[in-house]
């Protein structure tokens, strides 16, 4: 069974061997925040990954509701 991740620093530097990985081992990104919008590498990765860009407080309550 695919365990869900949710990434904090989407557009970061490592954030690609970071989606590379999850991918690779079977598993699944479902969110992914980072207030900078240069996170269109993760679409080559996981298409359907929901992306948050301005506030945390909205991939928090994802699984708090």
């Amino acid at each position: 069974m695919p365990t869900s991740f949710a990434l904090i620093g989407a557009a970061g530097y490592i954030a690609p061997r970071h989606m590379q990985a999850i991918k690779e081992t079977g598993h699944q990104l479902v969110a992914a925040y980072d207030p900078n919008d240069s996170v269109g590498v993760m679409d080559s990765y996981f298409s359907g990954c929901r992306i948050f860009l301005q506030n945390l407080s909205d991939l928090t309550g994802m699984w708090i509701n």
